[in-house]
């Protein structure tokens, strides 16, 4: 889900001056409930609104345009030209995979390495001090990861199956353009209004995405599919990096197909490339395990989600995100709070006995 950036107050004590506390398990949580965002609100609050979308610190573009940019670099550099991809042939299928492989194993391999190796931030804003799943270390379901290692297990199910999954995607969107099937054509008739719905088709990624991951998370829960595919992502309650991805090839699948969205809307393969970068690197940053990257003179870069955390830890809330606060208007959203956790007993308790 999309991300965000915002200061943190550091007092001069270091850790002990962090807006958060940690308790005797080695869990740490903010001091404040989660709150709802203006988009979420209401009456409206409009000036708030703008602010959380495209303000410092703000949720929406702030970090999004992080990631626009590498979308746009992957496109303009690491990308063949669109007129080679017109049939599908190994080498240019084979040039994604690489790229693919390496922007991977480079965001979310230097993030693992800063915080969980050389514990470049120590616990500071860490969900958990717990340690990753390492040797004979059993799961919660009683199963162990392969070789009993945690980052091993993640990796491979990242890399050996995410990518080529994303790949995949990716092939069959560009060489739908280059033969036309989708995206619009007689532009230049129009190029301002082009370049407007251009736009509008970018704004709009963030939006499709939040809405197919509740969407789709959702599914995931029900009892065949948890059972069968989601339960494998389940089995990273404390997560790293390598969580975000981590899952079974079937709810790649299903994560992924985000991009058939753009396969409607999409303008220009840029929408769509953009599209699985916002399913990609959010994923990876978000499951650092971190609330936030502590960078300089107290600022720090939002890089998890206590949100999210709190979905891996009990399951049965927040879905989605907070971008389509969806949650909300379900009654599943937890925001952290002993009353919060008391309602979500008794939804669960009241679901059990109607199954009964």
């Amino acid at each position: 889900m999309p991300l965000s950036t915002s200061p943190i107050t550091l007092a001069a004590g270091g850790a002990a001056g962090l807006s958060g506390q940690r308790n005797a398990r080695g869990e740490w949580r903010p001091q404040a409930p989660i709150t709802l965002p203006p988009i979420a609100c209401w009456p409206p609050r409009p000036l708030a609104l703008l602010k959380w979308m495209f303000g410092f610190p703000g949720f929406l573009w702030p970090m999004n345009s992080l990631f626009l940019a590498m979308t746009l670099l992957t496109w303009l550099f690491l990308t063949p030209a669109l007129a080679s991809m017109q049939t599908f042939e190994l080498w240019w299928i084979g040039v994604l995979f690489a790229r693919n492989f390496a922007l991977v194993l480079l965001v979310a391999g230097g993030l693992h390495l800063y915080l969980h190796i050389f514990r470049g931030q120590g616990e500071n804003l860490q969900f958990s001090n717990r340690p990753l799943i390492t040797g004979s270390t059993r799961t919660l379901f009683g199963k162990r990861f392969l070789w009993g290692d945690q980052v091993i297990d993640n990796m491979l199910r990242t890399l050996g199956a995410g990518v080529p999954v994303i790949t995949a995607y990716e092939a069959v969107t560009y060489w739908a353009f280059s033969n036309g099937y989708i995206g619009i054509t007689g532009s230049a008739a129009s190029p301002a209004g082009f370049w407007v719905a251009f736009v509008l088709v970018l704004l709009a990624a963030p939006v499709i995405h939040a809405l197919h991951f509740y969407l789709a998370h959702r599914l995931l829960h029900t009892k065949l599919l948890y059972r069968s595919a989601h339960c494998v992502h389940h089995l990273n309650v404390e997560c790293g990096p390598w969580s975000g991805l981590a899952m079974h090839p079937v709810e790649q699948v299903l994560y992924f197909s985000t991009v058939l969205v753009q396969w409607l809307l999409a303008l220009h393969p840029v929408h769509a490339l953009f599209q699985i970068h916002l399913a990609i690197f959010p994923a990876l940053v978000g499951h650092s395990g971190f609330e936030k990257l502590l960078l300089w003179r107290g600022i720090g870069l939002e890089s998890g989600n206590y949100f999210h955390y709190l979905h891996h830890k009990y399951f049965e809330c927040n879905y989605g995100g907070s971008l389509a606060p969806l949650d909300t208007v379900f009654g599943t959203f937890h925001d952290g709070s002993a009353a919060a956790q008391v309602a979500m007993r008794e939804r669960m308790l009241a679901r059990r006995g109607a199954d009964t």
